[in-house]
C-alpha cells in the first residue's frame, strides 16, 4: 500500500488523479478531484462509492446497465459522478479504497499505509 500511496501523491501534484487499478485480487480506488459539471471548477470529490447488498430479487433495480449473477452477496460501486438517486459516498480528497470481495477498506490522505 505505501508503493500504491506513493505514486498516487506524484501524480495528485501534476493535477486531479482519480484512478481504478487491480493486482488481480483487490481493487485499489483513488479518489481526488475532478471538474464540476456547471461550475468547472476542480474540486472533490473525484470518485463516489455506493456499497448495495443484492440478493437474487434485487438486482434489476441497481443501476442502469449493471447486471450481477451468482449467490447473494454485497458489491460495492466506484464512479466518478453518483449513477441513481441512492446516496452515494464521496471519497476524501486524495483518499484510497481498496475493494475485495465487495468490501472496501478506506484508508485517508495522511494516514499510515500498511
Amino acid at each position: 500500500m505505501a508503493v500504491l500511496a506513493s505514486c498516487a501523491a506524484e501524480l495528485r501534484v501534476m493535477g486531479p488523479a482519480n484512478f481504478l487499478y487491480s493486482d488481480g485480487d483487490t481493487l485499489f480506488t483513488q479518489g481526488d478531484r475532478r471538474k464540476n459539471g456547471s461550475t468547472r471548477k476542480v474540486g472533490p470529490p473525484g470518485l463516489v462509492l455506493l456499497r448495495r447488498y443484492c440478493s437474487r430479487d434485487s438486482r434489476d433495480g441497481m443501476a442502469p446497465g449493471i447486471s450481477i449473477e451468482g449467490q447473494d452477496h454485497f458489491v460495492t460501486l466506484v464512479a466518478s459522478v453518483p449513477l441513481s438517486d441512492d446516496i452515494w459516498e464521496p471519497l476524501g480528497e486524495g483518499e484510497i479504497v481498496a475493494l475485495k470481495d465487495g468490501e472496501a477498506v478506506r484508508f485517508p490522505l495522511g494516514s499510515h499505509y500498511a
